[in-house]
C-alpha cells in the first residue's frame, strides 16, 4: 500500500543544536474519495502524541509549493486550522462549493490534493535553550466523484487497455476513473514504473533491457480504501479504433 506524501518543514529557534521533535497527527486513510452525490464528506485526524498539537489543513490542484489558501479550488475546508489534544480527534469537513471558474468537470473524476501540517509545540523548557522543530506535512490524494458518472470505478482497471508500441507498453484509459497502480509486473518478475492514469489518458512504459513482450501482464491497483486489488491485462498488438475496445492480438 502506498503511504501518503510527508513533507518536513523547519522551524528554526535559535541555532541549529538542539533535536528534532517528531510530528503526531495523522490522517485516518490514504486517500479521500467525494462522492457527488452526497453535499459534503468528512476526513478524520487523530493525534497519537503525547502533547497538543496544532494542525493546519488546506487543498491544492497538483501544485506541491503552492502555499495554503493562494489557490482558488472549488471547496471549502472546515475548521482550517485547529489544536487538537494528545490522544483526541479533529473532523475537517470538505464541501463542493464551486465558485465563477472554478467548477469540476462532470464527466470524469478530477484530482486534488488534501495537505495537513502537524505543527509541533514550543518546548516548555525552552529558555537558555537553541531549539531546532520539525514540522510534518502530510498530503494526500482527493478525488472528485461527480455524480452521474458512467460505469463504475471498480470496474475501471479492468477496462483499460494495453498495446505494444516498439520495446514499450502503451496504456489507455478509456474511463471516467483514475486508476492508481501499485505494481506492474513483467512475467519474469522485473517490474515496471508506473503510478496513476487519468481518465481518457495515455501511459507509455518503457521496457527494460534484455525483456520480451509479454503477451499478457499482471498489475496490482489501488482501491477506493488503498487496498491493493490484483489484475491481469491481455497485451494486444493494437487498437483498429484508437480509444475504443477493438484491439487485435
Amino acid at each position: 500500500m502506498r503511504l501518503p506524501a510527508r513533507i518536513f518543514l523547519l522551524s528554526l529557534l535559535g541555532t541549529l543544536t538542539a533535536a528534532p521533535a517528531s510530528a503526531a497527527v495523522t490522517l485516518q486513510g490514504t486517500r479521500i474519495v467525494y462522492d457527488g452525490n452526497k453535499s459534503a464528506t468528512t476526513v478524520n485526524a487523530s493525534n497519537r502524541g503525547d502533547t497538543v498539537a496544532l494542525a493546519q489543513v488546506w487543498l491544492d490542484d497538483g501544485d506541491i509549493h503552492a502555499k495554503a489558501g493562494t489557490q482558488k479550488v472549488p471547496f471549502v475546508v472546515t475548521p482550517t486550522t485547529r489544536r487538537i489534544d494528545a490522544g483526541a480527534s479533529q473532523a475537517y469537513r470538505l464541501t463542493y462549493a464551486p465558485m465563477a471558474g472554478t467548477a469540476l468537470p462532470a464527466d470524469r473524476e478530477s484530482l486534488l490534493y488534501f495537505n495537513l501540517l502537524d505543527i509541533p509545540p514550543k518546548p516548555d523548557d525552552m529558555e537558555g535553550r537553541n531549539v531546532l522543530q520539525f514540522a510534518m506535512r502530510t498530503r494526500i490524494k482527493l478525488f472528485y466523484r461527480p455524480a452521474g458518472l458512467v460505469g463504475n470505478a471498480q470496474d475501471a482497471a479492468a477496462a483499460l487497455l494495453w498495446t505494444r508500441e516498439g520495446d514499450a507498453l502503451r496504456i489507455r484509459n478509456p474511463t471516467s476513473y483514475h486508476v492508481t497502480f501499485s505494481t506492474v509486473t513483467l512475467p519474469d518478475g522485473r517490474t515496471l514504473d508506473a503510478d496513476m492514469i487519468a481518465p481518457g489518458a495515455e501511459m507509455r512504459l518503457a521496457l527494460p533491457d534484455g525483456a520480451t513482450m509479454p503477451a499478457s501482464i499482471a498489475f496490482q491497483w489501488l482501491d477506493d480504501y488503498g487496498t491493493p486489488r490484483d489484475a491481469q491485462a491481455r497485451v494486444q498488438l493494437r487498437c483498429l479504433v484508437p480509444g475504443t475496445a477493438q484491439c487485435e492480438s
